[in-house]
């Protein structure tokens, strides 16, 4: 642990860390509610690598920079559980082996189960049941069309997560009943943003009843497809695998959360991450431009495919940067599991935590000029994002994205199609768009778009 003490641990270890100036009862609630990012950055420059916030009822401590990062990532992988917090969604789901809840044994079993499902090799013969979906939906469009972005992008990320994960076809209203089941329950049980009465909305009630039966639906067409189909292993078949292996972790709530999975850790981070880009291209004709014409050179002759995703350089470039300034995944919440020393102060065994694991991404000393936005960061020579654990917008130790990788991939790919099919335009005077936590950051819901078909 000597990464972490520094010469004031000493001194230290008998006071707390500052806490953010806040509201009389509901202390720092508004602000993290609504701009959380920007709140932590402005505490974390005003306070340094350890302070306190109070919101509401709650009190946490925040834990940032590299060194934390480092540091859950290997000796202190044990000193952090998710099983307090992210035990209330847990429990709201009543799901007790819930993956992201669990630690320890019944974690590791079922992240290595599911592993091979998210890597990128494991789609080299699937890539097309992520490109068709969004290809068959730009081609629709006409001239003129005007979007809502948030929904036009989940409803593309969603149905490419059911076609390509889970082998089913998922229709606009199957999307939004996912969107507004997951978000509830998260807001509800997770943040306690909404009140528990939320469960009772008949919104909330017919879209959690849809969702069951589509989780169904996908269970039992996995098991019933056709012998010719069941040469590949889908990623269902894991979560059976997981069942008859090791029962005492896959109730039958077990499997319907597991079966949400890819959909609650694809859609909004990668809609969201999108939504930014486009936001950032209709300020940027230089950047639009430069990126337009790299995707058009790339696939003039050839479909898309991983060697031409490969050689969309300035693409990813984008999607990396965009993943720095606008991170999706900007904080963990942990509970510490012993006490420790950090920041030249105790943490106590119990003590409610975030972990503000982008912290450093606005370091003048990790990422020069960090406010100006650089697509070649992350290219030779400069690799920034390479200087140790700094860049981390998939979080960090145990828990990291499982799928971190694809993800990335498959923002590529969307914003490569996009790019390519259509030209767009603000149809909402840009001002009026803002960064919205629902819970994932997102374009505000105003934020719209319209599309002309290119001439390729």
């Amino acid at each position: 642990m000597s990464a972490l003490e520094s010469s004031k641990a000493t001194q230290n270890n008998n006071n707390e860390p500052p806490l953010a100036k806040g509201l009389p009862i509901i202390g720092s609630a508004a602000s993290l509610f609504n701009s959380p990012v920007e709140f932590l950055r402005e505490q974390h420059k005003l306070h340094g690598p350890v302070f306190k916030f109070k919101a509401m009822h709650k009190t946490m401590t925040v834990l940032a920079g590299k060194e934390i990062n480092r540091f859950m990532a290997g000796e202190g992988r044990d000193y952090f559980t998710s099983e307090v917090t992210w035990g209330r969604l847990r429990d709201g789901l009543k799901s007790p082996h819930l993956m992201i809840a669990v630690d320890g044994d019944a974690h590791a079993y079922q992240r290595k189960l599911l592993k091979g499902q998210f890597s990128k090799a494991a789609f080299k013969e699937r890539l097309n049941l992520l490109v068709d979906p969004i290809e068959s939906t730009l081609q629709s469009i006409e001239d003129g069309d005007e979007v809502h972005v948030g929904p036009f992008l989940r409803n593309i990320v969603c149905r490419q997560i059911g076609l390509a994960v889970q082998g089913v076809e998922v229709n606009t209203q199957q999307t939004e009943d996912f969107m507004t089941t997951q978000n509830t329950y998260l807001n509800v049980f997770m943040i306690g943003k909404w009140p528990k009465l939320t469960l009772l909305s008949p919104k909330f009630v017919f879209s959690a009843l849809r969702t069951g039966k589509l989780l169904k639906k996908v269970r039992e067409e996995n098991t019933n497809r056709c012998p010719a189909d069941k040469n590949s292993v889908t990623y269902m078949d894991k979560i059976e695998q997981g069942v008859h292996e090791r029962p005492d972790l896959y109730t039958e709530n077990d499997v319907r959360t597991i079966s949400m999975l890819p959909f609650v850790g694809g859609v909004d981070p990668i809609g969201g991450t999108i939504s930014f880009i486009l936001y950032r291209l209709l300020q940027d004709d230089e950047l639009r431009q430069r990126v337009v014409e790299e995707v058009d050179r790339v696939l003039l002759d050839a479909p898309l495919n991983f060697d031409s995703i490969d050689r969309l350089v300035d693409v990813r470039g984008l999607v990396m940067e965009t993943m720095r300034v606008n991170p999706v995944a900007y904080a963990m919440a942990r509970t510490a599991t012993k006490d420790f020393d950090f920041g030249g102060y105790t943490i106590k065994q119990g003590d409610e935590l975030m972990v503000f694991t982008v912290a450093n991404h606005w370091e003048e000393s990790f990422f020069p000029n960090p406010e100006e936005f650089d697509i070649e960061r992350y290219r030779e020579p400069r690799n920034e994002h390479k200087n140790g654990a700094i860049y981390a917008p998939f979080g960090r130790g145990p828990h990291t994205c499982i799928a971190a990788g694809l993800a990335e991939m498959h923002t590529v790919i969307n914003v490569a199609m996009l790019l390519r099919y259509l030209d767009f335009e603000a149809a909402v005077p840009l001002e009026k768009v803002k960064i919205k936590y629902i819970p994932a950051p997102f374009m505000s819901e105003n934020f719209k778009v319209r599309f002309t078909r290119r001439k390729i």
